[in-house]
């Protein structure tokens, strides 16, 4: 039998730990189901986070430090970048500082560059799960970090710096049982995601206006892009319904109750925790092939995947219009089955259980190199 683990956990400092279920923090929201799936499994979990957080079972080291709550999403001031920077750096320094004290340190802090400086103090194996895209700036940092050890959330975010030392691709996962499966959604479609340029959502509204159909849109956005972007807009089709809390019932019947989820995206998103949930709850995703997407939704099986850009290289919102279009046009029994796919593909693939049983054996495996 092997020997339980001591794992300790770091992410952000932005809120307590778990987050407010009104803010989208899909990092922390990832790293909370990992520490809730070990502490499960046996394990013994130390989180590091702001003063105030709690979690049950797990051990909270704080700092005595509050959360920063600013967000440079929201408030692009430099200052604020600062001091997230400043956070992580007090919060992992400290967390190496004590890394005697366990077997495996994981950081989920999205930018590696924030831990890195630090895991040749380490005593213990330390991986990073990567959250976002490398950019080419970065190239000379990463190279000197190169050792590091990095779990990419999937293979097409490792295009940018194919050559580091990635030890596992481990994709997110949810916890199925959690989201109720339908059968019989309404003609809506659905857009639940932070409301900016990157995510797609005024091609969500071009292609939707143009096949005549409802759609929804939920989640946070800057006030003036809100304002000129969106709200703009709206009529009695197109509908902004601001931030809903995470797995409210508000929050399960936005994805459940769609015809389909659009996620239009302009960006080549390592990850789309969205585009599960939706299709967790039966509901087809219809996205621009960018990033994961293709590692996530299967073509005209649990969605469409559509060309980003026509020949002309302008974003494809025509493709986009005719892949609404086709999924409207299903015949009942074919779209019935579609949305059972989702489901199955779900259960299958992307589920709590499996991120977990991934990582606990990447664990022991980094812990069996070191000796």
């Amino acid at each position: 039998m092997k020997k339980k683990l001591k794992i300790a956990y770091y992410c952000s400092n932005r809120t307590v730990f778990p987050p407010p279920k009104d803010l989208i923090t899909a990092n922390a929201d990832v790293m909370q189901d990992m520490a809730e799936a070990m502490i499960k499994k046996g394990h013994s979990v130390t989180i590091y986070a702001s003063k105030g957080s709690s979690m049950k079972k797990a051990k909270i080291v704080n700092l005595g430090l509050l959360p920063h709550k600013l967000d440079y999403a929201f408030i692009p001031e430099e200052w604020v970048k600062d001091l997230h920077v400043a956070y992580r750096i007090a919060y992992i320094s400290e967390l190496i500082k004590n890394s005697d004290k366990y077997d495996i340190i994981h950081l989920h802090v999205g930018r590696v560059i924030f831990g890195e400086p630090f895991v040749k103090f380490a005593k213990c194996p330390v991986v990073f799960t990567i959250h976002e895209n490398f950019v080419s700036p970065f190239k000379p940092l990463m190279t000197f970090f190169k050792k590091s050890k990095l779990i990419s959330i999937s293979n097409a975010q490792r295009k940018t710096f194919p050559s580091l030392n990635y030890v596992e691709t481990i994709y997110h996962g949810v916890n199925v049982e959690n989201y109720p499966f339908s059968l019989k959604p309404k003609n809506n479609c659905v857009f639940l995601s932070r409301v900016s340029k990157e995510k797609g959502v005024e091609f969500a509204i071009k292609a939707s206006k143009q096949n005549k159909i409802k759609l929804d849109i939920y989640g946070p956005g800057k006030e003036d892009y809100l304002r000129d972007s969106v709200l703009s807009q709206t009529n009695k089709d197109i509908s902004y319904k601001g931030m809903v809390k995470k797995y409210s019932k508000e929050w399960y019947n936005a994805y459940a109750s769609a015809k389909a989820f659009l996620m239009p995206i302009q960006w080549d998103e390592p990850f789309g925790l969205t585009m599960i949930e939706a299709m967790a709850c039966g509901t087809p995703v219809i996205a621009f092939d960018r990033g994961s997407v293709s590692e996530i939704v299967q073509d005209g099986k649990t969605g469409f995947i559509v060309k980003p850009f026509d020949k002309n290289k302008k974003p494809n919102i025509k493709g986009y219009a005719e892949a609404i279009k086709k999924l409207y046009q299903m015949p009942e029994e074919e779209y019935i089955k579609m949305r059972r796919n989702c489901r199955e593909h779900i259960e299958k693939k992307f589920t709590v259980q499996k991120m977990a049983d991934s990582h606990e054996k990447l664990y022991y495996k980094l812990l069996k190199s070191k000796k």
